[in-house]
C-alpha cells in the first residue's frame, strides 16, 4: 500500500542520520582536524545548505575561514537557486556564520521567517532549518500540501524525536505533501557560535535559573 509504505520511509530510524555530516569523519587529533567549534557548525551548515546541488561533482572547497574541514560552495552554473527557510532560533545559529552575499554565493536568493506570510515560488527548492517541534513541522507540512516550492529539503538543528517524526509523516501523507518531501535530515547544530570557540544555547533566562538559589 503507497500510502502506508511512504509512511514507514519517513518515520524509519534508518532514514536519518546519527552523526553530525561535519564531524562524522573526524576524530579529536586526526590530520587536519578542525581547530575550533564554530569550524564544526559553520562546515555542517555549508555542507547542508550546498546539499541541493543536481551535481555533486559541481561542488568545489573553499577554506574555512575558522580552521578545520573545508566548506563547500556549488558552483552557480550547475546549482539551482534555493530558498532558505528557518525559524528565529535557527536564524540565530545562522547569522554568526554567514553573511547575505556568502549565502548567495551557496544559492541562497531569499531567507525566510517560516512562521511569515510566505509567497508560492514553485520552480525553487526550498532548504528548511528548523528545530524539530511540532509547531514547526505543522507548517512545513502545510507548506507542503500547497506545493508553495518545488521539493522541500528538512534540516533540524537537533535530533527530533521518532513520535514527532511519525506524526509529521501522518499529517503530510494524510493532506498530501508527501511527494514535496524531498530529505530529511538531523544536523546536530543546536547551539550559537559567537566566535570561534564562545557558544551559546540560547536558553531564556538560564543565568537566572542556574543561578537562583
Amino acid at each position: 500500500h503507497a500510502t502506508a509504505s511512504s509512511l514507514r520511509y519517513l518515520s524509519h530510524p534508518t532514514n536519518l542520520p546519527t552523526t553530525p555530516p561535519a564531524m562524522s569523519s573526524l576524530s579529536i587529533g586526526s590530520k587536519g582536524a578542525p581547530t575550533s567549534l564554530k569550524s564544526y557548525q559553520l562546515a555542517a551548515v555549508t555542507n547542508f545548505l550546498s546539499s541541493t546541488s543536481d551535481n555533486d561533482a559541481s561542488k568545489k572547497a573553499e577554506s574555512n575561514p575558522y580552521g578545520g574541514p573545508p566548506t563547500t560552495t556549488a558552483n552557480s552554473s550547475s546549482s539551482p537557486w534555493k530558498l532558505l527557510i528557518y525559524d528565529t532560533h535557527c536564524r540565530s545559529i545562522i547569522s554568526p556564520l554567514l553573511s547575505v552575499s556568502r549565502l548567495r554565493s551557496l544559492g541562497v536568493t531569499l531567507h525566510l521567517l517560516l512562521p511569515s506570510d510566505r509567497e508560492p515560488i514553485p520552480d525553487v527548492p526550498a532548504v528548511y532549518f528548523v528545530q524539530p517541534t511540532r509547531e514547526n513541522l505543522a507548517i512545513v507540512a502545510r507548506d507542503c500540501s500547497r506545493n508553495l516550492y518545488q521539493c522541500a529539503h528538512l534540516h533540524f538543528s537537533s535530533r527530533i524525536e521518532r513520535p514527532i517524526m511519525e506524526d509529521f509523516a501522518r499529517l503530510v501523507v494524510n493532506t498530501g505533501g508527501l511527494q514535496q518531501v524531498a530529505s530529511v535530515h538531523d544536523q546536530f547544530v543546536d547551539f550559537c557560535c559567537h566566535e570561534e570557540n564562545l557558544f551559546t544555547l540560547n536558553v531564556k533566562e538560564s543565568y537566572v535559573v542556574y543561578n537562583n538559589p
